[in-house]
């Protein structure tokens, strides 16, 4: 069952954590509390939160669940409750965007870090949980590299003050998603909606290989991606997601001086790139090598096909991921033709985005709708 299905009859409630402002009651400090959970879910009553908590983990590590729920989510489906939500969420974006000209990218990011957990459920944006464990948000994964979670924070307070309690977080992340793939150059389309919001997070899941590192080796991403549900083809689109955004020096930062502890540049990336690459990320090891960033591709703000361009007219990529996709067999022809066709990229793209933002959702009366996205209510 999925866990964030469980319905918590009596919770906690969350406080905000990442950068503590409220002081965090630690295990210690205050006895587990009883609390009943959802039948459904194969438990009777009494487990304490540390209990269930520990059960969550098992079971995602034991049984990890690859459920696309589209039959609950609909477009329009605030239509009635909250007919301008759309139109509230994408002038948001759109002043978000004039000062913030990796918003798109951060967005799209962490609506991938969060589906990726357990479910596309908001959970990455909790702050807090009631044992006192780690959050999805400050794990080793997330952490202060996690971008965009402001920008959800101020969409979420604009839709909170024209229509209170109605638009979940999650589906605060997949229309802004949806609109930020239209700014970025993708054909309009009308969001589905009907996500609630998950009442936990814990990192000690998203730690679970739940998340691809950038030095991932290609088995382990293609083991990653069909364990949630997604095809090779399916994951080498979503990868696309890197034309548009940048990486910071240090994700790739070995593969241009020291790859594999060869004290030499990757050999699959010729020459000029490596110049090119060491000329913006000089003097590595010292405390400023981290802040230079680099695009991924020449069209950083469009959602193109050049990002798969490159790798096959240049063979230019900044992560070993990425270097993956035009050195597997696998991946191989899948490259060749998405760096064919903007068009079908883009529709594959859109397609893919829409599977992924419909994995292992809450619908109906699971979860809630929060009222601010870093604490349930």
């Amino acid at each position: 069952m999925k866990v964030s299905r469980i319905i918590l009859v009596t919770l906690f409630l969350f406080s905000l954590v990442v950068v503590p402002t409220n002081s965090k009651k630690s295990k210690k400090s205050k006895k587990p509390k009883k609390i009943d959970f959802d039948l459904d879910y194969g438990f009777g009553s009494g487990l304490t939160v540390d209990d269930q908590e520990q059960k969550l983990v098992d079971d995602e590590k034991q049984n990890p669940k690859t459920g696309f729920d589209k039959g609950h989510l609909k477009q329009g489906f605030y239509s009635e409750s909250c007919p301008t939500a759309e139109k509230i969420v994408a002038d948001a974006l759109v002043e978000i965007t004039k000062t913030n000209p990796n918003a798109i990218a951060n967005i799209i990011r962490l609506q991938f870090h969060d589906c990726f957990v357990v479910g596309c459920d908001s959970s990455v944006l909790l702050d807090y949980t009631p044992t006192g464990d780690k959050v999805e948000k400050s794990s080793m994964l997330n952490g202060q590299l996690l971008k965009g979670t402001d920008f959800i924070d101020d969409i979420k307070a604009k839709l909170e003050e024209q229509c209170p309690g109605i638009v979940s977080c999650t589906d605060t992340i997949a229309f802004s998603v949806n609109e930020g793939m239209f700014l970025s150059g993708l054909p309009r389309t009308a969001p589905l909606g009907g996500r609630r919001d998950a009442l936990y997070s814990l990192a000690s899941i998203a730690e679970d290989d739940n998340l691809p590192m950038p030095n991932w080796p290609m088995e382990k991403m293609v083991d990653l991606f069909t364990k949630k549900g997604f095809t090779i083809e399916e994951m080498v689109i979503l990868l696309g997601a890197h034309s548009i955004g940048v990486a910071h020096c240090d994700v790739f930062m070995e593969r241009i001086y020291n790859y594999a502890d060869t004290r030499k540049p990757d050999p699959l990336l010729p020459f000029p790139i490596v110049n090119e690459l060491q000329q913006i990320c000089a003097n590595p090891g010292t405390p400023l090598f981290r802040n230079p960033v680099v695009n991924f591709d020449e069209t950083p703000a469009l959602l193109d096909n050049l990002f798969f361009k490159n790798m096959v007219t240049k063979k230019k990529t900044l992560l070993v991921t990425d270097a993956h996709l035009f050195n597997d067999p696998r991946t191989i022809p899948i490259v060749e033709e998405l760096a064919k066709d903007n068009g079908l990229f883009q529709k594959k793209f859109a397609e893919a985005m829409v599977k992924m933002g419909s994995y292992n959702v809450i619908t109906g009366n699971d979860g809630e709708v929060r009222k601010t996205c870093r604490s349930t209510n």
